[in-house]
């Protein structure tokens, strides 16, 4: 299969999909979906990558905004400092990134990396791989009804771009220390420790949602950006109708760092930031403001048995706008908009719950872990009893069960005890991939009988609509 391509290669940095070898099914080098916009649509610069990643960490290592902590772990007290001491580091170039795409998917991105295994549409996992335009991801959907209050009238979908500074990067090129773009051979390498991030890791996101201002108020003056998708409904994509070039704006922007000494329980920081169209700035980045941080799970705070009980390690910003706090997680931990931490019609003690506050930044995060070859996943991101169906069935919240989402561990050590596992130090985007990887890997060596294949689809179609970072 070769994929349609309107730009030239540059050293270093694909502009658009490789052409994927005969022997392959999927190429893990590929930069997008493989639909690329007619010029009619779109005659833009298209999304690409650099996957060269570093082959070591630059000295001295710059983590400017541990001069908010003093020497000290975080704190609520100093969190929005901390949360604008990030966005800060992070401003050049990313104030091009979200505030005009067409300059940034022509500028160098130098120190910005994405991820091998996630341009192409994988469908035995449900990835829906890159859009051609800006490099998204196709997120999560939220009913009308979920920000009425704050006068969305449409069904709503992110989609959502991932980078990883250059520290970051480092961990991505050991994972993938043994890929070969001329022969588009990839697999990972994690058995010496490898998905472990070093200190310094900054990973940001940015998710955009699919409605207007006049759909949707709260985005009124947000950046504007277009991608090349599918229309959805409330069932996910429609994927027997074409894409079309779709705008989106900007609604939130994640900041995750790893900082041992900001979060000595877990070793990263969670913050995130909302767009305020009220706030003061010159521009759309100048009002993404904090929603909040955290830095630790608050594990003795049972918040289902003692709700009044304040958490310790989330801060949430009090001047937030009201629309961003509507989707906060379990006991009011950090969750941001669109990460679905509240879930709807769940069974809870075999009773149907209408809404339950299910999960939070660091607790969906903190579940991920990879079995060599294996292409399930070994924890799912919310508290729900095996097997996962549809509606959910939670356990008791504030139970033994319930609480293991909610336990502080370092990135090192899984949740699940499934021998042979490999912890993934957080990262979601990293287990989705290797789940990507993996599944090829079952397809080559048939592996999957047609019922078989029509049942893992089924189950990871599920799996997929939590993905977050």
């Amino acid at each position: 299969m070769s994929l349609v391509c309107r730009k030239q290669i540059l050293p270093a940095v694909l502009i658009a999909t490789l052409s994927l070898p005969l022997a392959a099914e999927v190429n893990p080098f590929a930069v997008n979906d493989g639909n690329i916009p007619d010029a009619s649509e779109y005659d833009g610069p298209l999304f690409r990558f650099d996957y060269q990643y570093p082959d070591k960490i630059q000295e001295p290592l710059e983590m400017p905004w541990r001069e908010v902590l003093d020497g000290m772990p975080l704190n609520k007290a100093k969190a929005h400092d901390y949360v604008l001491a990030l966005k800060q580091f992070v401003e050049d170039p990313m104030r091009i990134f979200v505030t005009q795409p067409e300059v940034w998917n022509q500028h160098p991105q130098t120190g910005w990396y994405s991820m091998l295994w996630a341009g192409e549409d994988i469908p035995v996992t449900g990835w829906e791989g890159r859009d051609a335009i800006y490099g998204t991801y196709t997120g999560q959907i939220q009913a009308a009804s979920v920000y009425a209050d704050s006068g969305l009238t449409v069904d709503v979908r992110n989609h959502a771009a991932i980078y990883y500074n250059q520290t970051a990067a480092y961990a991505l090129g050991r994972v993938w220390q043994d890929c070969d773009a001329v022969t588009a051979s990839c697999s990972p390498s994690l058995m010496a420790g490898e998905a472990q991030f070093p200190e310094g890791s900054v990973i940001i996101k940015a998710a955009a949602a699919t409605a207007t201002p006049d759909e949707w108020p709260v985005l009124e003056g947000a950046a504007a950006w277009q991608i090349y998708r599918r229309p959805f409904n409330q069932q996910g994509t429609i994927h027997d109708q074409p894409p079309v070039v779709t705008d989106v704006r900007v609604a939130i922007f994640d900041i995750i760092v790893k900082d041992s000494v900001a979060a000595p329980d877990t070793g990263w920081v969670f913050s995130t930031l909302v767009y305020d169209r009220d706030a003061l700035g010159d521009d759309a980045w100048d009002r993404m403001v904090p929603l909040g941080a955290m830095w630790g799970l608050d594990p003795d705070v049972n918040s289902a048995l003692h709700p009044e009980q304040p958490l310790q390690q989330t801060y949430v910003n009090p001047e937030a706008p009201d629309y961003a706090t509507v989707t906060l997680g379990y006991g009011g931990r950090l969750s941001g908009p669109f990460d679905i931490a509240v879930k709807n019609d769940v069974y809870v003690d075999g009773k149907l719950v209408k809404s339950l506050r299910s999960s939070s930044c660091m607790s969906c995060h903190g579940t991920v872990a990879y079995l060599p070859n294996s292409d399930k996943m070994l924890t799912y991101f919310y508290p729900a009893k095996p097997p996962i169906s549809t509606p959910l069935n939670m356990y008791t919240p504030g139970s033994d069960d319930w609480n293991a989402w909610f336990t502080n561990r370092w990135g090192d050590q899984t949740q699940t005890d499934e021998a042979g596992a490999i912890a993934l130090d957080y990262s979601t985007f990293m287990e989705m991939v290797l789940m990507n990887y993996a599944s090829q890997q079952q397809t080559q060596d048939n592996q999957l009988s047609d019922e078989a294949y029509q049942q893992f689809w089924k189950t990871w179609r599920l799996h997929i609509q939590a993905f977050r970072h």
